[in-house]
């Protein structure tokens, strides 16, 4: 199959203002941006539920949600409570893996007909697990946190657990972010990253979400960032999640961790389009 065309609209790294437009709704303690394709699409087609990371919120898809509604392509996205333009929140510190869990399966449930889970990074861990939880249409998986019990996974050491946990500084954002040189302007993302709980990242450090493979039945995709980081995703471990969970798996050795939004995030959505009409098409 021919790789999906690329967006009608030039690459814009960094501004998410295309989601401040959607129209939301709030569900059960999160809120969902709803799409608003040009196009619409078939009635049989899946919508893309686009379900955020450690310190991001729906905005860090601003570019996806504009491809996807200038293909005619329904989609959706979440801030989880404590993210995005929930932040600030007085119980953040209290917050776990399995909390933010039950509130993607709240914006999925609240979507009508069959829905596709797409998370990234800590987001994936929570679309995997909400996986079987639920029957998606779908499971795509971007840089990939892994599974509790995923053999050979790697712990992280724990942050503290008595205080919530600043974003990273810009030279992270910079270098595994974005994948950006060392004076690029990164202004735009650190006005939207939000302080993270650290009861949600010691469960993801400490590998205490184990996901059963034999619940998860969706076709799926993961998609490896070639430039992420060694030490939280060490060679061969997302790959590792994809077989796991009996998914396809897709290596862009240019995207760092952030690939959706850092420069030629083009690449990934294509690829997530390219496996979307091949699977529903």
């Amino acid at each position: 199959m021919r790789p999906a065309p690329l967006p009608a609209t030039p690459a814009r790294p960094f501004d998410f203002s295309y989601v401040d437009t959607l129209p939301h709704q709030d569900v059960d303690g999160c809120r969902l941006y709803l799409g608003k394709p040009a196009t619409p699409p078939p009635a049989a087609q899946p919508r893309l539920l686009f379900v955020p990371g450690a310190y991001h919120g729906a905005w860090c898809y601003a570019n996806y949600l504009q491809y996807c509604d200038e293909h005619g392509i329904a989609c959706a996205a979440v801030d989880l409570a404590g993210h995005g333009a929930l932040a600030p929140d007085p119980g953040l510190l209290r917050l776990t893996v399995p909390d933010l869990a039950r509130q993607v399966l709240a914006a999925f449930d609240a979507l009508p007909g069959p829905t596709v889970l797409v998370g990234h990074s800590l987001g994936a861990l929570l679309v995997a697990w909400c996986a079987t939880q639920r029957t998606p249409a779908g499971l795509i998986l971007l840089a990939p946190s892994p599974p509790g019990n995923l053999p050979g996974a790697k712990a992280l050491p724990p942050k503290p657990v008595d205080q919530v946990c600043a974003p990273p500084a810009d030279e992270e954002i910079r270098s595994r972010f974005a994948g950006t040189p060392e004076d690029a302007d990164v202004s735009a993302i650190v006005a939207r990253l939000c302080d993270e709980s650290p009861g949600v990242l010691n469960d993801r450090y400490l590998l205490r979400v184990p996901v059963d493979p034999g619940r998860q039945r969706a076709p799926g995709l993961c998609i490896e960032a070639g430039r992420d980081t060694a030490g939280r995703h060490p060679e061969g471990q997302d790959r590792a999640v994809a077989d796991f969970l009996g998914l396809d798996c897709q290596r862009l050795d240019d995207a760092p961790h952030c690939m959706m939004y850092a420069a030629g995030w083009e690449r990934s959505m294509a690829a997530i389009h390219t496996w979307f009409r091949s699977t529903f098409n």
